[in-house]
């Protein structure tokens, strides 16, 4: 993964600890991966692209634009698309 494309996934994970985590528990269970990438990053991103994919989903199903959004740009550059 690029440093931009993990600068905004950074900041997403941010929003979307803030604004979906408490409501459902999906959400955690994604954040958990994302956050175990960024502590400890391998070439195989397959678990990041699953876990990125699986909040954008949530993010739709939930209304939450912004989020779906920077997730939809990042699933592009992690050709998940």
């Amino acid at each position: 993964m690029d440093r931009f494309s993990q600068v905004v996934l950074e900041r997403t994970m941010e929003l979307v600890i803030e604004a979906m985590q408490p409501v459902d528990p999906r959400v955690a269970d994604c954040v958990n991966t994302v956050q175990r990438y960024f502590e400890e990053p391998t070439d195989n991103e397959k678990e990041l692209q699953d876990a990125v994919k699986r909040l954008l989903e949530v993010a739709r199903e939930k209304r939450q634009f912004l989020i779906a959004a920077r997730l939809s740009s990042i699933v592009t550059r992690l050709g998940v698309a």
